[in-house]
């Protein structure tokens, strides 16, 4: 299993769909662009998933978790927490 399930609000499923997608571990997300990610993932995954907007989310709090040494800020500790 890869150690993106480190990541608070990254269970099983979440990173198995970044690993399908290029993302194997936490090092490979850093310098990453979340939208990018996820346009990846809408792409992968079909349309239907373009309109669920928690995978961004996800994507913008793993991206800051691996660009900042697993560090979150205290007001953005789950993935809810990266809304628009």
């Amino acid at each position: 299993m890869s150690n993106l399930t480190k990541i608070p609000g990254i269970g099983k499923n979440m990173a198995k769909h970044l690993v399908s997608i290029g993302y194997p571990d936490i090092e490979s997300l850093k310098g990453q662009d979340a939208e990018e990610i996820y346009t990846k993932h809408c792409l992968h995954y079909g349309a239907g998933n373009q309109s669920c907007k928690c995978v961004l989310y996800c994507c913008r709090l793993a991206v800051h978790y691996a660009d900042n040494n697993g560090q979150l800020p205290p007001d953005k500790q789950n993935w809810n927490d990266w809304k628009d």
